[in-house]
């Protein structure tokens, strides 16, 4: 799945960041706020500037976006990381 997805590309930060919004995310929309990303297991041991960096490279390559409809600090998984392919 992880080929398939081109997630192989990916740092293991950029991988844990984005692994813990998907699976912290909620709602009809599936939006993760960034406090729930941080406090993930995944998520919480990675520094802070480094978190911040692995969270707008997510953003850059497309694989994560800003939540729509809120000001910050919420975020979409742009692929569904449950089916292989799918965008």
């Amino acid at each position: 799945m992880e080929t398939t997805l081109g997630l192989v590309e990916l740092s293991p930060t950029e991988r844990d960041v984005l692994y813990a919004i998907n699976e912290v995310s909620a709602g009809v929309v599936r939006m993760a706020r960034s406090d729930a990303i941080r406090s993930h297991p995944l998520a919480a041991a990675i520094p802070q500037a480094t978190y911040h960096r692995a969270l707008k490279s997510l953003v850059q390559r497309g694989l994560v976006q800003h939540a729509p409809d809120t000001k910050a600090g919420a975020y979409i998984v742009t692929r569904n990381m449950g089916e292989a392919g799918s965008v």
